[in-house]
């Protein structure tokens, strides 16, 4: 019970669709942008990453090294998650899965990666970028992805009876 309710939170798109359609329609779109703004820079990172890897053990050693993680593990890790939480936000998919993956992303950058001497001699902590990625991503957390989102598609469908809702295993 605990599993099927923290999934129906995760996945639902939010208290907006318990409005009217103008208000609902606002609110997606205004959700949508901010996806969109909090993911894109995450996702281009990462496909950075993706398209110069062989300067990877230099930025995970030398420019913003995470502690306690070698730069084998780091790079990786820190590249798979900025391009599929990046996904999974702008398509709304899981989205409070996404917005909450890069807000802990951000807040790290800020808080742990930029407070290292590499990051502090290389600028990372810059309170102006992750800070407000850091309330985007929580704002997010909170309202849900929205009206237009495959969050909201999957739960019209499955309130319309088109997709069966999951039956409780005994």
């Amino acid at each position: 019970m605990l599993i099927r309710d923290l999934a129906s939170f995760l996945t639902d798109p939010g208290p907006t669709l318990r409005t009217g359609l103008r208000q609902r329609l606002a609110a997606g779109v205004g959700l949508a942008l901010v996806r969109v703004w909090l993911a894109w820079p995450f996702a281009t990172a990462g496909w950075h990453r993706v398209f110069t890897w062989d300067a990877q053990e230099f930025l995970f050693t030398q420019v913003h090294p995470v502690p306690l993680l070698p730069a084998t593990i780091a790079a990786p890790l820190t590249t798979g998650a900025e391009i599929s939480l990046s996904l999974l936000l702008i398509l709304g998919l899981a989205g409070r899965v996404g917005a909450a993956g890069l807000a802990v992303m951000a807040a790290t950058l800020f808080l742990v990666i930029g407070r290292t001497p590499e990051g502090l001699e290389n600028g990372i902590a810059i309170a102006a970028e992750q800070v407000p990625w850091v309330l985007a991503g929580a704002a997010l957390f909170v309202l849900g992805p929205g009206m237009l989102s495959v969050d909201a598609a999957w739960h019209s469908l499955r309130r319309r009876g088109a997709v069966p809702s999951p039956t409780p295993l005994r």
